[in-house]
């Protein structure tokens, strides 16, 4: 599928139905088949003077990173309470804890860099917690 020309989306649906690896919400793969998966976010951003900062972000699969966040910005609304911006509201938990999160998902193991992009021989999954 990946790199073989465009297919719509319930070609798509078929093939991975057909491989056994379609997975319906709730569901996901074994975690024996994600050892070696991983996400990142690569993000660059330019002014309108030029002014240019990069950033990445690589963490273990999609699945895992979710709940890393989920529970580090938990640990952030009860332990860090007092440091935060924010006391209450609908926010999104970047903004609610701020470098606190931050903090905490590095320190749990994700990869982050500042000013740059990790390397290729860096695009890989973190260890395991």
């Amino acid at each position: 599928i990946c790199g073989g020309g465009a297919v719509g989306v319930d070609a798509e649906r078929a093939a991975l139905e057909a491989k056994g690896v379609y997975y319906g919400a709730g569901e996901g793969p074994p975690l024996e088949e994600l050892d070696d998966a991983w996400c990142g976010w690569f993000l660059w951003a330019q002014t309108e003077k030029g002014h240019e900062i990069k950033c990445d972000l690589i963490g273990r699969d999609g699945y895992f990173e979710t709940a890393r966040v989920a529970v580090e910005t938990a640990m952030c609304l009860v332990f860090d309470h007092d440091q935060l911006p924010f006391k209450g509201g609908i926010l999104t938990p970047a903004v609610a804890c701020g470098p606190l999160l931050a903090t905490r998902l590095i320190d749990s193991g994700m990869k982050f860099k500042m000013g740059g992009w990790h390397g290729p021989e860096d695009c890989n999954p973190p260890p395991n917690p």
